[in-house]
C-alpha cells in the first residue's frame, strides 16, 4: 500500500517531442537537463539548432539546476573541464554563475571564488572566461570572478605559460587579463616577472627586459612560419620537441609545406601511439584531413592507418557482448563541427568498427535495418567503410527501433544494445502508430534478452533523452567526445554521474 503516490510517472512528467516530432523525453533532475546540455556542447550551429538556441538552452537549464544545487553548477564546470577536457563551456557555466543572484557573495569565501581555479586550468582560459562575460553582460566583471580569475593565474604563472599565452591576435589578450583582474604576485620572483611581461616590451621601460619566447613548436611555427624549415627543425633538432598530438595535428602542414614523407614517417612513433592517451579517432581526424585535400603521402596514410589499430588498446574493455546500431540517416550527414569535415555517421561508424574489435556485432539503421559482417582481424577502417556502404540500402530516414525489431525477430540476446545516433529517433515508416525505440526495446527484453540494457550514444546532444531517466537498464550517454565509450562505464545509473559530479571537489 503506498499514500501520497506521484500523479503522473517519470515518462509521464517529462515527455515531449524532439526536432523531427518524434517522442522524447526531458531529464526529470535538472541537474541532469544541465549535464546533459553542457557535456561536449560545441555551442555551434547543427542540423536543428543553431549556436544562439544552444546557448538558450545551456542558459535555461542552467537557472533550473542552480534553483535546485547552486554549487553543483560549479562541480559540473570543474567536472567538464578537469575530467572530459572542455574548454569554452566550463568557462561559460563559471561566468553565469558568477553574474546570477544566487551565487552573489563578495567575500574571499564566496563559491565563485573558491571554484575558478578548478575551472580555469590553462592560462589562455582566463581571456577565456572574460570574453565569455564581456559577450554575455558587458560591463565590469564581478568582483569573485575577477579575484577568481587571479587566484587561478597567479597559481599557474611563469616564464613559459606568460609567453605561450599573451594572446596578442585575440579579443581579450592576456595583458588585458592582467590590467582588468590586476593580480597580486605571490613572491618577489613573480613580481619580477609580471613587469617583465607587462613592460618588457615598452620604450617607456627600457630596463625591463622582455620575456623570452618559449621554445615550443607553436612559438617557432610563429617566428619562421608554417615552412618546410620551421617543421623540420622541429622533428630534428633535440633542443626542441614535437609531441605525437601536436605532430598528428600537423601533418598536413608538414606535407604541404615539402616535407618529405620519409622525414616524418620516421619521426612518427607507433609506440608513442601506445603511451599517449589518445583514441582512433585523433589519427583518423588527421587520415581525413589529408585525404579531404587530396594530398598524396601514401606512406603517411600506412602510418594513420597503423595508429588506429594500435589506439583501439586504449579503449575500455568488457563491450564484447554487444550489438552496435548506427544510424545513418539524413540528419548524420551533419559534419562535427564549423571547423570539421567529419560527418555524424562517419563517427559512428568509426566507434561501432572500433567495438568489434572486441567481438560486437554492428549494424546500420535509416528507413531500414541491416547488419554488417565483421572479422577482428579485419583492420578499423575497412570496418567501418562497411558500415558506411550500406548508407544507400537502409535509406535516409532514423528508425532506430528496426535494430531491436530484428534482434527480437531472430532471436539475439545480447547483453547491451549501443545505438550511436543524434537522438532524433522518429517512425517514418508506419504513420500513425508511433513506434518508438522504447517500446520495441520493452518487447525484446520480453521475449529475447530480459537483462539487456540499451545505451544511446547521443552524438549531436540536442538535448533530448529518447529515454527518461531511471527507466530500467536505459543509460543515456550525452554529447560526442572522443572519450565517449568512456561514458558508459558511468552511464548505467544516472544517479551515479550526478554522484560522481556532486563529490568533485574545488582543489
Amino acid at each position: 500500500m503506498r499514500f501520497n503516490d506521484t500523479t503522473q510517472t517519470v515518462a509521464e512528467a517529462t515527455r515531449t517531442t524532439n526536432h523531427e516530432g518524434g517522442e522524447a523525453f526531458d531529464p526529470a533532475d535538472p541537474r541532469l537537463a544541465l549535464y546533459k546540455r553542457t557535456i561536449n556542447q560545441l555551442l555551434e550551429d547543427s542540423y536543428y539548432e543553431d549556436d544562439e538556441e544552444h546557448l538558450d538552452a545551456v542558459v535555461e537549464r542552467f537557472d533550473a539546476a542552480a534553483d535546485e544545487d547552486p554549487e553543483f553548477v560549479l562541480q559540473l564546470a570543474a567536472y567538464a573541464r578537469q575530467e572530459l577536457y572542455l574548454r569554452d563551456v566550463p568557462q561559460l557555466l563559471l561566468v553565469l554563475a558568477a553574474n546570477d543572484d544566487r551565487f552573489k557573495d563578495d567575500s574571499d569565501e564566496s563559491l565563485i571564488r573558491e571554484w575558478a581555479p578548478a575551472i580555469v586550468q590553462r592560462m589562455d582560459e582566463t581571456a577565456t572566461a572574460l570574453a565569455v562575460h564581456d559577450e554575455l553582460f558587458g560591463g565590469t566583471a564581478p568582483w569573485p570572478l575577477r579575484r577568481g580569475i587571479e587566484d587561478a593565474l597567479v597559481g599557474m604563472a611563469d616564464a613559459y605559460t606568460l609567453g605561450k599565452y599573451e594572446l596578442s591576435r585575440h579579443e581579450v589578450t592576456l595583458r588585458d587579463v592582467f590590467n582588468r583582474v590586476h593580480p597580486t604576485p605571490v613572491d618577489e620572483e613573480q613580481e619580477v616577472l609580471f613587469e617583465r611581461f607587462m613592460r618588457g616590451d615598452l620604450d617607456d621601460y627600457p630596463d625591463v627586459e622582455a620575456l623570452p619566447s618559449p621554445k615550443t613548436w607553436e612559438t617557432v611555427v610563429s617566428e619562421r612560419g608554417n615552412t618546410q624549415e620551421a617543421w623540420e627543425t622541429l622533428i630534428e633538432d633535440d633542443e626542441y620537441s614535437l609531441p605525437i598530438f601536436a605532430s598528428i595535428r600537423n601533418l598536413r602542414n608538414m606535407l604541404e609545406t615539402g616535407v618529405d614523407e620519409e622525414v616524418i614517417v620516421d619521426h612518427l612513433d607507433l609506440e608513442a601511439v601506445r603511451q599517449a592517451p589518445l583514441y582512433p579517432f585523433r589519427y583518423y581526424q588527421a587520415y581525413e584531413a589529408l585525404q579531404d585535400a587530396g594530398i598524396d603521402a601514401p606512406d603517411v596514410e600506412r602510418w594513420l592507418e597503423q595508429a588506429i589499430d594500435v589506439s583501439v588498446e586504449h579503449v575500455p574493455d568488457g563491450l564484447g557482448d554487444t550489438f552496435v546500431g548506427v544510424d545513418l540517416s539524413g540528419s548524420m550527414d551533419m559534419v562535427l563541427s564549423e571547423h570539421s569535415t567529419l560527418r555524424y555517421k562517419e563517427i559512428g561508424a568509426l566507434f561501432g568498427a572500433v567495438l568489434a574489435d572486441q567481438g560486437a556485432r554492428v549494424g546500420g539503421f535509416g528507413d531500414d535495418f541491416r547488419e554488417v559482417s565483421m572479422h577482428v582481424d579485419t583492420p578499423i577502417l575497412q570496418r567501418q567503410d562497411a558500415v558506411l556502404g550500406i548508407d544507400d540500402d537502409v535509406g535516409n530516414s532514423t528508425n532506430g527501433w528496426k535494430v531491436l525489431e530484428s534482434l527480437r525477430e531472430e532471436a539475439i540476446a545480447v547483453e547491451r544494445v549501443v545505438l550511436f545516433t543524434d537522438m532524433q529517433i522518429w517512425d517514418s515508416t508506419y504513420f500513425g502508430t508511433d513506434r518508438t525505440v522504447r517500446e520495441e526495446f520493452e518487447v525484446y527484453r520480453d521475449e529475447v534478452a530480459p537483462d539487456a540494457s540499451l545505451y544511446m550514444i547521443d552524438l549531436a546532444s540536442y538535448g533530448d533523452l529518447v529515454t527518461p531517466e531511471g527507466y530500467e537498464g536505459v543509460y543515456n550517454v550525452s554529447g560526442w567526445s572522443e572519450n565517449v565509450l568512456e561514458f558508459i562505464e558511468h552511464a548505467e545509473d544516472t544517479t551515479q554521474i550526478i554522484d560522481e559530479i556532486g563529490a568533485v571537489e574545488p582543489t
